[in-house]
């Protein structure tokens, strides 16, 4: 499995402004503050990015319209950690 860092995708279809900057401390925090690094599948800086990714996929599947490239790649890079009901 590839274990280099999932991009943050710069595509924000769906994303509200509140989301980003919430997401953006988010991130700074775990960066900062968060756990030493980790595999790509345990670290929670890389679990955000993948569900941004899939937040994005899902705007996009809902109006119609095909993802970038980008998207794709980071949403399918981990899976779930449940089962969604």
């Amino acid at each position: 499995m590839d274990e280099s860092p999932l991009p943050i995708i710069t595509d924000t279809t769906g994303l509200s402004i509140g989301y980003r900057i919430l997401w953006r401390l988010k991130y700074l925090g775990l960066s900062i503050f968060g756990p030493a690094e980790r595999r790509v599948e345990a670290s929670p800086r890389e679990r955000i990015k993948w569900d941004r990714a899939m937040k994005v996929k899902a705007a996009h599947e809902a109006a119609g319209t095909q993802p970038d490239e980008q998207t794709l790649y980071t949403a399918s890079r981990l899976e779930p950690r449940r089962r969604q009901q």
